[in-house]
């Protein structure tokens, strides 16, 4: 069977002269971020701001606190709304990208790494972790951007512990092996036209962004499913989707206002796509969440 070949930017990471991995803070009014691969796990977490988080096939939104470890060559990519940004620091996150073999080939082959091991297979599909367990980590992730020498892998290593034997969860339901992947910078460019005028209100419809792309609809369908692993409608709804869980969270408003102000149509429609997302209607989404808030 051929591999399968996706388009994406392919992100070269090059830790330091000094450094067996690369650790970075990323700090604007939103998180600079494409939709992007490479070969390094990635560990980031979100010291600021909120928005829609793309890993592999998975849609959903990301706020303050939010750790994800990334596996190897999965597709991901965080987007902020410029709408909601409040500074030019208010698009902060803080990230750890390291190969496998950063500190020798075998390290994580020994039996003490069994359950780094288990966590690092299960990244291969993005995994996000509880807010207590990111609680507990983050001090370690602090004193790791501050260290120097031999701290750094010692700190690394005792966050990966940590984290590995949290209840973490899996996000997508493909994984990053067997991807060849080849530069696309027009799906970047796409993606940026779709969340702007979905964030703005703007009519968005298959023949307009097929237009933006300089194709026919029905061979930008076919290129988009091919890129993404979703229709060009199942995407859109998702972003919808995620603004309108932020706007259940973070307001009072009724759930048709949210229906129309997520960009929703109406709100039989809204109800629908929203269970079809969440397993749960939009009423019941924010019941739970106040739940666990009080």
């Amino acid at each position: 069977m051929n591999k399968q070949k996706m388009k994406y930017h392919y992100e070269k990471i090059l830790p330091g002269p000094d450094r067996s991995f690369k650790t970075g803070d990323t700090i604007g009014n939103v998180i600079e971020c494409n939709f992007h691969v490479h070969p390094e796990y990635e560990l980031t977490y979100i010291a600021s701001s909120y928005g829609t988080r793309f890993i592999g096939d998975n849609i959903s939104m990301f706020d303050v606190g939010d750790l994800t470890l990334i596996g190897p060559m999965v597709a991901h990519h965080y987007y902020n709304s410029p709408q909601d940004s409040t500074s030019d620091k208010w698009g902060h996150a803080k990230v750890i990208q390291f190969r496998e073999d950063f500190a020798g080939s075998t390290l994580f082959s020994i039996p003490e790494m069994t359950e780094v091991r288990t966590m690092l297979e299960a990244s291969k599909f993005g995994i996000e972790f509880p807010v207590e367990d990111v609680q507990n980590a983050l001090p370690l992730i602090n004193r790791l951007f501050s260290a120097e020498g031999a701290s750094r892998v010692t700190l690394l290593l005792e966050t990966l512990t940590l984290l590995a034997n949290s209840d973490y969860k899996k996000l997508s339901t493909i994984s990053g092996s067997g991807i060849n992947i080849q530069p696309d910078n027009r799906m970047n460019t796409i993606l940026r036209y779709i969340h702007s005028n979905l964030e703005t209100g703007q009519a968005l419809s298959l023949t307009k962004v097929a237009g933006k792309a300089c194709m026919n609809p029905q061979a930008f369908s076919r290129y988009f499913k091919k890129v993404t692993m979703k229709r060009f409608i199942d995407y859109v709804n998702e972003v919808k989707t995620g603004k309108a869980c932020r706007l259940l969270i973070n307001s009072d408003k009724t759930i048709a206002e949210i229906c129309f102000d997520a960009g929703f149509s109406n709100l039989s429609n809204f109800n629908r796509q929203f269970f079809k997302v969440k397993k749960m209607s939009p009423k019941k989404f924010r019941d739970n969440f106040r739940k666990q808030m009080y």
